[in-house]
């Protein structure tokens, strides 16, 4: 009979040794071989031979800070019921600190901001429409009405959200920079700076002759930047008063002013160098007093300028730069301690401004292509990194101006809860009172229960309400690329989210990751769709493993299946050692079925001799059943 040579494609761990081996059929008609090593099978009805299925489930112990989904039996679970933590992850992974649980991917048009809920944003209008290349000024005031100022060109209006103002305020240039004390306007052109009341006319008070000019009302003062110099225009004008302090680089440009509980800072820059620096105030006095002279209270990297600041709540700095936001916190000497940057945008941030907990940071054509908003909750800490380096905080994409073009400012609107925007070449935007978006979307981080082994994803779950508002719609994102449109739940439907099979992708993959998307009511503006929780089923799609019980025949002299005797005197000892020798190093070794000619890649497991007579003395009369375990890690190979 002729024989059957069978090779495996590759020596494993890069050795080519004798455990790799396979073995050719020469005259005695051996059953098996392991390592390259013939065998003879000793089945019967006391020693039989099997072939089973591995196990694929582990005992397992939930470790992490949260109890969960480790320890529960069947399926591989992942669940999130919080998303506070914001968007920013990759993967939807357990780490020690947690954040998995509370942070996705990204969103767009959806609120994450209550803990253990998820709804749409309110939606924008444009409300002053402006095409010009020039830049926006906006600044929030209330007289019983809110209000924002806009200044764009040589305009300056007020706009209530229903009715826009025209407002003659003493000036003819290009608004250069505007703010206010609360009631009053103060507009600066390249000629100088004009007050104004509300809606009223205003008139020159300070002569500046530039239009590098920068103004602020900050610590109950007017503070301006102008040119190299900083100024405090507390009294008298029309000419300006001494500088406080200026920059030893001619070409030094301020370009925000924003006050700390003790001190008031200035940020600037000249080429590729940008700094903020402090002015100490000095209470010694019956009125506080500016010191003079700028103290640097912090240096920005090489390369990345600053274009704007808004301190808050006394210890919280927010810097937008050419490359993005920095969230900054003051310490109690008044120095600035920046964190790295939290958000990243090509076109930078140019406008920060603050309310409740949250930072609201321009948006240049970074959501969706469009431009708009992000928000940053600065009572949620995501990652602490040392006093020295300062921390990260939970953010994502916000409210959505839906047109492209450089974001140059934004502004509480009044007293309220809204905020206003503005973008270059279109105009003013204002969040409603109550309309919500049309849509809006979350997508999870990537689900892949912390291996990169193939996983079979089987069923997901959405929690909403029991009532729905609008809709909820259920998308898949495979390692492909392809979305694939799962279910919807929608408004005055008893369609429920509830362990949905997923007919999609059919074949094992290492990740998938979810996306919901919200709908808003058609009959209702301010209502829509919200979800509270999510959860992801899978299986382990790995091939399974096998489990070969063999019995072998292990004697001096053993008789094949041919009847052709083989072996001699002392030869059980000797195969029986070198088998352990094999076994010890628990390298994988091929596995060969000489009768069927198919050959498996395997460990092995375990293995054990009995003998039920006692050798002699000098050795001999050793025989008796070799029990070995093998147990496959690749597939058949013929």
């Amino acid at each position: 009979m002729a024989g059957i040579v069978s090779h495996l494609p590759f020596p494993l761990s890069g050795r080519a040794d004798s455990a790799v081996a396979s073995y050719a059929l020469k005259g005695v008609q051996y059953d098996i071989a392991i390592a390259g090593m013939p065998w003879l099978i000793k089945a019967d009805d006391q020693a039989v031979m099997t072939r089973a299925g591995a196990p694929v489930r582990k005992e397992q112990v939930d470790q992490q800070q949260e109890p969960g989904e480790q320890s529960l039996a069947s399926w591989w679970l992942r669940s999130q019921s919080s998303f506070i933590g914001g968007a920013g992850i990759l993967y939807q992974d357990p780490a020690n600190d947690n954040q998995y649980a509370i942070r996705y991917a990204d969103s767009v048009g959806v609120n994450p901001w209550t803990n253990g809920q998820v709804t749409l944003l309110r939606e924008t209008s444009q409300r002053i429409i402006d095409g010009t290349t020039d830049k926006h000024h906006l600044v929030g005031w209330s007289d019983g009405t809110d209000r924002y100022w806009s200044a764009v060109g040589t305009a300056l209006k007020s706009d209530t959200g229903s009715a826009t103002t025209t407002i003659t305020w003493g000036g003819a240039g290009t608004i250069r920079s505007l703010t206010s004390d609360g009631t009053n306007y103060y507009a600066a052109d390249s000629v100088g700076i004009y007050r104004g009341a509300g809606n009223g006319a205003g008139s020159l008070i300070w002569n500046t002759g530039s239009a590098n000019t920068t103004i602020r009302w900050v610590k109950g003062r007017l503070m301006a930047g102008i040119g190299p110099s900083i100024y405090e225009l507390t009294t008298g004008g029309p000419a300006l008063p001494v500088a406080k302090f200026t920059h030893l680089n001619s070409a030094w440009i301020w370009t925000d002013i924003a006050e700390g509980t003790n001190a008031i800072y200035a940020s600037g820059y000249a080429g590729s160098q940008g700094a903020i620096y402090k002015f100490v105030l000095d209470t010694s006095g019956s009125v506080p007093t500016l010191s003079s002279g700028g103290i640097l209270a912090a240096q920005l990297p090489r390369g990345e300028i600053v274009h704007c600041m808004t301190t808050y709540l006394g210890s919280f700095i927010g810097i937008g730069t050419n490359r993005g936001l920095r969230v900054g916190e003051i310490n109690d000497n008044g120095d600035i301690q920046y964190g790295p940057l939290l958000i990243e945008n090509s076109s930078g941030v140019r406008a920060v401004a603050a309310y409740d907990r949250f930072f609201f940071a321009a948006a240049t054509n970074a959501i969706e292509g469009k431009s708009g908003l992000y928000r940053v909750d600065l009572g949620q800490p995501i990652q602490d990194n040392g006093v020295s380096a300062g921390q990260r905080y939970a953010y994502a994409a916000d409210l959505q101006a839906k047109v492209t073009g450089e974001v140059s400012a934004v502004t509480v609107f009044g007293n309220s809860d809204r905020m206003a925007l503005a973008v270059i070449g279109q105009g003013s935007y204002l969040e409603s009172a109550s309309t919500l978006e049309a849509s809006g979307y979350l997508t999870t981080g990537r689900v892949r229960y912390n291996t990169l082994e193939p996983k079979l994803y089987k069923f997901a779950t959405v929690r909403t309400p029991v009532s729905i508002s609008g809709s909820v719609s259920l998308s898949v994102l495979d390692p492909g690329g392809a979305e694939t449109s799962i279910i919807t739940a929608s408004e005055g439907s008893s369609v429920l989210i509830e362990d949905v099979a997923l007919s999609t992708p059919a074949l094992p993959v290492e990740w998938l990751a979810l996306k919901i998307t919200l709908g808003r009511s058609p009959s209702d503006t301010s209502a829509g769709g919200e979800i509270t929780g999510w959860q992801l089923k899978a299986l382990p799609g790995s091939v399974r493993q096998r489990i070969f019980t063999l019995p072998l025949s292990c004697f001096d002299k053993e008789k094949d299946r041919s009847g052709q005797m083989v072996g001699a005197e002392g030869r059980t000892l000797d195969r029986l050692e070198a088998f352990e020798q094999i076994a010890a190093r628990g390298d994988a070794v091929a596995y060969q079925d000489l009768r069927s000619g198919l050959s498996y890649l395997v460990v092995i497991d375990n293995y054990r001799f009995e003998q039920r007579t006692s050798p002699n003395n000098n050795g001999s009369r050793w025989g008796g059943t070799l029990w070995v375990e093998l147990r496959t890690i690749a597939d058949v190979v013929t």
